[in-house]
C-alpha cells in the first residue's frame, strides 16, 4: 500500500488553496464552534446541574432505596411464618417418631408450610430480579425452588430419625440464610435512618435467630430427658444454649429500644413505639421465664426433674410471642417506610417542576444554535459520503468562516490529491499483476520443491510440487514460519534464531533436513538455499529448492542399522558373553566379561573357564554340558562363582546354550554371565538389617526372640539354665533431652559395646529400642552365674562415658531385671515379660541395681495391671470424686482457698485415697486424663460455690500436677479451656508441683509455666524442702506459692531443727514475695507458732479435713 500525503496541493508559488482564499477574503473575528458549544453547555449546565442533582441523585436514590426495602419486606412476609412452622414441624416429627404425639397433628402444619412455600414461590417470581435471589451469590440450597424441593423430600418421610433432624436443620438454616440474604440485597440492614435501620436489624437478624434458638433448646432438652442420662457435659451444653438465647434476646431488646429513641421525636415514631413496646415486653418475659426454668430445673438441679408438659408449653409460648413480635416489627417497618416513600415522592414532584422549566429554556437555546451550524456541517457530511462512495470529483462549498469552513477547504484539497494517487496506484498494480502471473507459471511447472521465505522465515511462495509432497495448499501456509509447520518442536527455536540473524555470507548453503507432512509422516529433503539481497546488503528473502530423498536415505539407514546390529550384538552386550570351545577354552569374550573379571581380552583368551572359576563350583553345570555334547539342545541355567583378577569372588547368573554344525556335533558353547554380586550382597545386607538394630548393630527384638526360643527349646531337652537380663539405663532421658539425640546415640553405642564386652561370645546382646537392652545367656551353671554377669554389667555401664570430639562427659547407670528359665514351661514372651517386671522392681528400689524375678513380683505386676484396668473403667464410668481441704488465712482466720484432692469411688472398698492408685496412674499414663478431669471439676465446683454465694468472689482452688501432666505440650491450653468452661478468671486457680518436677523441667515445660504465669494462674511448690532445688533456681522459676512440708510442721513445736527450717522457708517466701502455706497443721500450738512466725496461710486436720461439701469459711467454724 502506498502512503497518501495529507496536505492540500500547493500552487507553483508554494501557497495552498486555503492560503489564497484567506488572502482574498477580508479578515474579521469569527464565531468558533467551541464558542457556540460552550454557550450551549454553560446555559444547559447552569440551569440543569442543580435541579438534576437534587432530583436524581438525592431524591430518586432515596425513593428507590425505600421501594427496594418495601420489596424486601414483601418477600420476607411468608418467611416469617415459614421459619417457625418448620421448627415446629421438626419438633412434631420427633415427637411422632417417639410415639408421644399423634401423626394427625402434622397434617394442618404441613398444609400451612405448603401454603408458605407457595406464597414464597409467588413473591419470588415477582421480585427475584430486584432482590437477586437467583444470583450465584446465594447458596444453591437456599434458593426458594430448592427449599421447596427439599421440603417435599422431608415431607415424604424417607429419612430415619438422625437424617430427618439434619434435613430439618438444613431447611431451617436455608430459610435463615434467605432471610439474611434478602435483608442485605433489599438494603433493609443498610437503611440510612437510625430508627428503621434498628427495626430492620431486629426483624432480619435478631427475631429469626431467637425463633431458631428457642426451638433448638426445646429439642435438646427433650432429647436429653428422653435418653434418661444427663451427664455434666450435657448440662454444660444446655447452659451455653441458654446463655446464647438470653444474649440474642438482649440484643433484640437493645435494637428496638434504639429504634424507639431514634424515632420517638415524631408522631409516627411514637405510634410505632406504642405498638411494639407491649409485645416486646411480653416476648422478652416469655424468653426470660424459659431460660430461668431451664437453668433452675435442668442445668443447676442436683437431680434433673422437670415437668416436660410445662416445659413444652414454655417453649411454645416463647416461640409464639416471638413470632407475634416478629410480625408486628414487619408491619411497623412497612408502615414507616411507606410514610417516608410518600414524603419523598412529594419532594420529587416539586423538584421536577423546576427541572422541566430549566430544561425547556436549554432546549430552545440549543435548537437556535444547532440550526446555525447544521447547514454547513450537513454540506461537509454529504461531500464526505460521496467521496466514500468513489466520487473523487466531489467538492464542498460552505458559507461559514469558522472551523467548519476550514474543514471544507481541507476536504477539497484531500479529494484532489487522492484522485491523483489512485490513478498512479492503478497503473502500478496492473504492471505487478502481469509479472506475478509469469513467475507463478514458472514455479508451478518446476518438478523440484521451491519455497521462498522472508527474513523472518515466513513462507512467501510455495510451488505446486511443495503442495503435492507436503499436503498443504499455498493458502494454508502463506505468511506462516515454515518451522511451525514442517519441523519438530525441539528444532523450531534454533531454526528461528538462524533466520533472525541470517547474513549474506551464510548463503548459498546445501544441506539435508527432515520435514513433516500434513498427515504427520516425515520425509527427507536435500535443500539448496540462495539469498535475495537489498541495496544495503541485507538479506530480504531466501529461495530454497529441494529434492525428496526419503527413499534413498531410508535404504541407507536400513543397511547401516543391520550392520550395526550384527557388529554390536556381541561386543556391546550389557552382560558378560563368551564363546567356549573344546577343553573349556575361551574362543571370544566381550568387553562386559573382561570388566566383570578384571582382565583384558588377551588374558582371558589365554585361560580356560576352570582358571577363573571358584574351586567349589567346578562341577556346576558339568552334567548339562555333557548332555549338550551328547546332542541335547536344552540350555543350562545356574549360579556360579568366579574369581576377579584382584582375588575377590564374583557371583554370576550363567546361561549356556550349544551351537552345532549340520553334523550335530557341538563346535562351541555360547555362554552369558550376568554379574549378580551386588544383588547377593544386598540380600545379605537386608537379612542383617532385618535382624539387627541400625544404631548399635546389635541383634533386634526379632533375632533375640528367635534365639531365646531356640535356647528354651534346648533347655527343655537338656537340664541347663537360661537367663534373660533386661537392662534399662537410668538417667539416659535427661542426657537425650539436654544434650540432644546425637549425644544420646553416641552414649547408646558406647553402652552397647560395654555390655557386649562383659558377656561370652555365645551370648546374645540385643537392643529393643530407646535405652532398653537385653542379654540372653544360655547354659549357665546356676543362678549365681547370672548374678555375677549382672554385677559386671552394672559396673561396666556405670563408668563415666567420655565422648571424643564432643568435649562432654556423661554418666548413666543400669537397672537390671533377671528372669531364669528354671526348666519351667515358659515362652520367650514370658521370659521377656518377667525380666521387664524385675527391672521395674530394681528401678523402684533405687536404680543402679539388679533384681531376680519371683512369683511375688509377678503378683505385684498383675495387681498393677488390675489397678490400671480399674482406672480406665472409672474414667469411663465417671467414678472419680473430689474432696476439698480448706486453706486458712492465718491473719484473719478465714478460708481463702481449697486444695482439690481426688478420690476413687470403688464398689467394694468405698472411697480410695490417691496413694492406692496414683503411682499406677503415673506409670500407665492415665494420670493425664485423670488430672484433666480433676482440673475441670475443681474449676466447675468453685464456679458453683460462687454462683450459690457459698464462697466470696476472690476464693481460689488449688490442684496438684503430676510430673507427666507438667510435661504435656498442651498444658496451658488445657488449663485455659477448663477456666473458660467454668467462667473463672485465671487468678482463681493455683497449680501445685513438687520440687523435683520443677527441677527436671526442660525448656518447653518452663515455657508452659511462664505462659500460665502470664495468664494469671498461680504456681506453687508442694512439699517444699524435701527436694533438691537451689535458691538461685527457685528465684528464676515462675512460682508464686511455696508450701512447707508437713514433716517440718509436725516437729515445729518440739524439734528446734524443724522450727529453724520452717522459719527459714517463711523468711525465704517473704524475701521473694511468695505466699507461704504450711501443710499438716494438727494442733493449736502449731497454729499459734505459725502465726507468730509470720506464715501467710495454713491447712491441716486442725483447720478442716478434706470433704466433698463446701468449705467452712472461718477457723472458728472448722474447729
Amino acid at each position: 500500500m502506498v502512503a497518501l500525503p495529507m496536505h492540500a496541493p500547493a500552487d507553483r508559488h508554494g501557497s495552498t488553496l486555503t492560503d489564497r482564499k484567506d488572502e482574498v477574503r477580508p479578515r474579521r473575528r469569527r464565531w468558533r464552534i467551541w464558542h457556540k458549544l460552550a454557550t450551549i453547555g454553560i446555559a444547559f449546565t447552569a440551569l440543569l446541574a442543580g435541579a438534576t442533582y437534587l432530583l436524581l441523585d438525592a431524591n430518586s436514590r432515596r425513593i428507590e432505596l425505600t421501594a427496594n426495602e418495601l420489596r424486601g419486606l414483601e418477600y420476607l412476609r411468608p418467611l416469617t411464618t415459614l421459619l417457625p412452622d418448620l421448627a415446629t414441624h421438626k419438633k412434631y416429627t420427633r415427637q411422632v417418631g417417639a410415639a408421644v404425639r399423634p401423626a394427625a397433628d402434622l397434617v394442618p402444619l404441613r398444609e400451612r408450610i405448603n401454603s408458605g412455600y407457595a406464597a414464597l414461590a409467588e413473591v419470588d417470581a415477582r421480585l427475584n430480579g430486584d432482590l437477586r435471589t437467583t444470583d450465584a451469590d446465594l447458596n444453591a440450597s437456599a434458593l426458594p425452588a430448592t427449599q421447596a424441593q427439599n421440603w417435599r423430600t422431608v415431607q415424604s418421610g424417607t429419612y430415619d430419625k438422625g437424617n430427618a433432624d439434619a434435613a430439618h436443620a438444613m431447611l431451617i438454616g436455608d430459610v435463615r440464610t434467605l432471610i439474611g440474604y434478602v435483608g442485605a440485597t433489599s438494603n433493609l440492614v443498610l437503611d440510612p435512618e437510625l430508627g428503621t435501620y434498628h427495626l430492620a436489624d431486629a426483624m432480619v437478624v435478631c427475631s429469626p435467630e431467637l425463633v431458631i434458638r428457642i426451638s433448638r433448646l426445646g429439642n435438646t432438652v427433650d432429647d436429653l430427658l428422653t435418653s434418661g442420662e444427663v451427664a455434666l457435659p450435657d448440662r454444660t451444653k444446655v447452659a451455653g444454649d441458654v446463655a446464647m438465647l438470653m444474649r440474642h434476646a438482649d440484643v433484640l431488646q437493645d435494637s428496638l429500644f434504639t429504634a424507639f429513641r431514634a424515632s420517638g421525636t415524631t408522631a409516627d415514631g411514637r405510634a410505632m413505639r406504642d405498638q411494639l413496646a407491649p409485645q416486646l415486653r411480653t416476648a422478652y418475659l416469655a424468653v426470660t421465664d424459659l431460660a430461668t426454668m431451664t437453668t433452675r430445673d435442668f442445668v443447676e438441679a442436683t437431680t434433673v426433674w422437670i415437668d416436660r408438659n410445662a416445659y413444652a408449653r414454655a417453649i411454645e409460648g416463647a416461640s409464639a410471642t416471638m413470632v407475634t413480635l416478629w410480625s408486628a416489627i414487619l408491619d411497623q417497618e412497612t408502615r414507616m417506610l411507606r410514610i417516608r416513600q410518600d414524603s419523598d415522592t412529594a419532594d420529587r414532584a416539586f423538584a421536577l417542576t423546576g427541572v422541566l422549566a430549566a430544561f425547556a429554556i436549554a432546549v430552545l437555546l440549543t435548537v437556535w444554535l444547532a440550526r446555525r451550524m447544521s447547514t454547513d456541517i450537513g454540506a461537509v457530511a454529504r461531500g464526505a459520503t460521496s467521496l466514500a462512495k468513489g466520487n473523487l470529483a466531489e467538492r464542498v462549498r460552505v458559507r461559514s468562516r469558522d472551523e467548519i469552513g476550514d474543514m471544507a477547504t481541507a476536504f477539497n484539497g484531500m479529494a484532489h490529491q487522492l484522485q491523483e494517487m489512485v490513478e498512479e496506484q492503478r497503473l502500478s498494480e496492473l504492471h505487478l499483476r502481469r509479472e506475478h502471473d509469469f513467475v507463478d507459471a514458472v514455479l508451478d511447472v518446476a518438478g523440484s520443491l521451491i519455497v521462498v521465505f522472508d527474513r523472518g522465515g515466513r513462507i512467501v511462495r510455495f510451488n505446486r510440487a511443495c503442495e503435492l509432497i507436503t499436503g498443504y495448499a499455498f493458502a494454508d501456509v502463506v505468511g506462516k514460519p515454515f518451522w511451525d509447520l514442517f519441523l519438530p518442536e525441539e528444532e523450531r527455536a534454533s531454526c528461528a534464531a538462524y533466520y533472525r540473524d541470517i547474513r549474506p555470507s551464510d548463503l548459498p548453503a546445501v544441506y539435508e533436513h527432515t520435514w513433516i507432512r500434513r498427515d504427520g509422516a516425515k520425509f527427507d529433503v536435500s535443500w539448496s538455499n540462495g539469498a535475495i539481497v537489498d541495496d544495503e546488503g541485507g538479506v530480504t528473502h531466501v529461495i530454497s529448492t529441494g529434492i525428496d530423498v526419503t527413499a534413498r536415505r531410508a535404504a541407507e539407514r536400513d543397511l547401516r542399522d543391520a550392520e550395526a546390529r550384527f557388529r554390536q550384538a556381541f561386543d556391546h552386550a550389557s552382560i558378560g558373553m563368551c564363546l567356549v570351545g573344546e577343553g573349556a577354552v575361551f574362543l571370544q569374550v566381550n568387553k562386559a566379561l573382561c570388566e566383570m573379571l578384571g582382565r583384558t581380552e588377551a588374558e582371558l583368551l589365554s585361560l580356560t573357564v576352570a582358571d577363573v572359576s571358584h574351586p567349589e563350583d567346578y562341577a556346576v553345570g558339568g552334567a548339562a554340558v555333557a548332555a549338550m555334547k551328547a546332542g541335547s539342545n536344552e540350555p543350562f541355567h545356574g549360579v556360579k562363582r568366579y574369581y576377579h583378577a584382584d582375588g575377590r569372588v564374583v557371583w554370576g547368573q550363567v546361561t549356556v546354550s550349544p551351537v552345532r554344525p549340520h553334523d550335530n556335533a557341538p563346535v562351541y558353547l555360547v555362554t552369558q554371565i550376568e554379574d549378580i554380586t551386588e544383588r547377593r550382597e544386598a540380600e545379605a545386607r537386608l537379612v542383617h538389617q532385618a535382624l539387627h538394630d541400625s544404631l548399635t548393630g546389635l541383634p533386634n527384638r526379632a533375632l533375640l526372640m528367635d534365639r531365646l526360643k531356640q535356647a528354651l527349646a534346648r533347655a527343655d531337652r537338656h537340664p541347663v539354665l537360661t537367663a534373660v537380663m533386661f537392662i534399662d539405663l537410668d538417667g539416659f532421658k535427661d542426657i537425650n533431652d539436654s544434650l540432644g539425640h546425637d549425644i544420646g546415640d553416641e552414649v547408646l553405642r558406647e553402652i552397647g559395646q560395654r555390655i557386649s564386652a562383659q558377656v561370652r561370645p555365645a551370648d546374645t546382646v540385643a537392643r529393643l529400642g530407646g535405652d532398653e537392652f537385653v542379654v540372653l545367656c544360655s547354659d549357665l551353671a546356676g543362678e549365681q552365674s547370672a548374678v555375677e554377669i549382672s554385677e559386671r554389667l552394672t559396673a561396666a555401664v556405670g563408668k563415666l562415658v567420655v565422648l571424643p570430639g564432643h568435649e562432654v562427659e556423661v554418666e548413666v547407670t543400669a537397672s537390671i531385671g533377671i528372669a531364669l528359665s528354671d526348666n519351667e514351661s515358659l515362652t520367650p514372651e514370658d521370659m521377656l515379660r518377667n525380666a521387664d517386671a524385675a527391672m521395674y522392681g530394681a528401678k523402684t528400689q533405687g536404680k543402679n541395681r539388679w533384681e531376680i524375678f519371683d512369683e511375688t513380683r509377678r503378683a505385684r505386676a498383675v495387681d498393677r495391671v488390675a489397678v490400671a484396668s480399674t482406672l480406665r473403667q472409672a474414667l469411663r464410668d465417671d467414678r472419680f470424686v473430689l474432696h476439698f481441704q480448706p486453706v486458712i488465712e492465718l491473719g484473719t482466720g478465714k478460708a481463702v482457698a481449697v486444695e482439690s484432692l481426688v478420690r476413687l469411688r470403688e464398689e467394694n472398698h468405698g472411697l480410695l485415697p490417691p496413694a492406692a492408685f496414683i503411682q499406677v496412674a503415673e506409670d500407665s499414663g492415665l494420670i493425664v486424663p485423670i488430672g484433666t478431669y480433676v482440673l475441670q471439676e475443681a474449676c466447675r465446683q468453685l464456679a458453683r460455690w460462687r454462683a450459690d454465694g457459698l464462697v466470696p468472689p476472690d476464693f481460689r482452688t488449688a490442684v496438684n500436677l503430676s510430673a507427666r501432666q507438667a510435661t504435656q505440650p498442651d498444658l496451658a491450653r488445657t488449663v485455659g479451656r477448663a477456666l473458660t468452661a467454668a467462667g473463672l478468671e485465671p487468678s482463681a486457680l493455683a497449680l501445685e508441683l513438687t520440687e523435683t518436677v520443677l527441677m527436671d523441667a526442660d525448656t518447653s515445660t518452663l515455657r508452659q509455666f511462664e505462659e500460665l504465669r502470664e495468664m494469671g494462674v498461680g504456681l506453687g511448690i508442694d512439699d517444699f524442702g524435701t527436694g533438691y532445688s537451689s535458691l538461685s533456681y527457685l528465684k528464676r522459676l515462675p512460682v508464686s506459692i511455696i508450701k512447707v512440708d508437713r514433716s517440718f510442721v509436725a516437729g515445729l513445736v518440739t524439734d528446734p531443727s524443724d522450727r529453724e527450717i520452717v522459719t527459714a522457708v517463711i523468711r525465704l517466701g517473704q524475701a521473694l514475695g511468695l505466699t507461704t502455706i504450711a501443710e499438716g497443721v494438727e494442733d493449736a500450738e502449731q497454729f499459734a507458732m505459725l502465726q507468730e512466725l509470720g506464715c501467710d496461710q495454713a491447712q491441716g486436720y486442725l483447720l478442716g479435713r478434706p470433704r466433698a461439701q463446701p468449705p467452712v469459711l472461718s477457723i472458728n467454724g472448722s474447729r
